[in-house]
């Protein structure tokens, strides 16, 4: 066999390994990708419920001192999850009696939560909701 056969040969091996090399580097970038973006997209969900909660809460507080007045509850509501879209629609308020003093009020809101790997997945939105109840003073 001439050196050229030999330099030929070594190159044609060459090529086959570096392309093995990236398919395999393919399979495993897009496996760790969706499990630093499903990472991320968890952070988010646990943070947008923790806020979700806390705007409930911040409800309630406006409630328990202005039972009658829903709107300051809405709005209080959605003022406290600006950065999050609460939509005004998606809070609810009822009074247990007659929104007086001795009765209970309960807030409660919905959000819907779309995390990235959901859209390469195909996976419909999640709708997160929180409520929270205190006596009426």
């Amino acid at each position: 066999m001439t050196a050229f056969a030999r330099l030929r040969r070594s190159i044609n091996r060459g090529s086959a390994r570096s392309g093995q090399g990236i398919v395999e580097f393919a399979l495993a970038s897009t496996i760790f990708l969706m499990i630093v973006l499903g990472t991320i997209d968890f952070g988010r969900a646990i943070f947008l419920a923790a806020e979700l909660r806390n705007a409930v809460r911040e409800g309630t507080a406006v409630g328990r001192v202005q039972p009658a007045n829903t709107t300051a509850i809405r709005s209080a509501v959605v003022n406290h999850g600006t950065g999050n879209g609460i939509p005004s629609g998606n809070v609810t308020v009822s009074c247990t009696g007659s929104c007086s003093t001795g009765g209970t009020i309960t807030v409660s809101a919905s959000i819907g939560f779309q995390a990235v790997t959901q859209s390469l997945l195909g996976i419909a939105p999640i709708t997160m909701s929180a409520s929270s109840t205190v006596d009426i003073e």
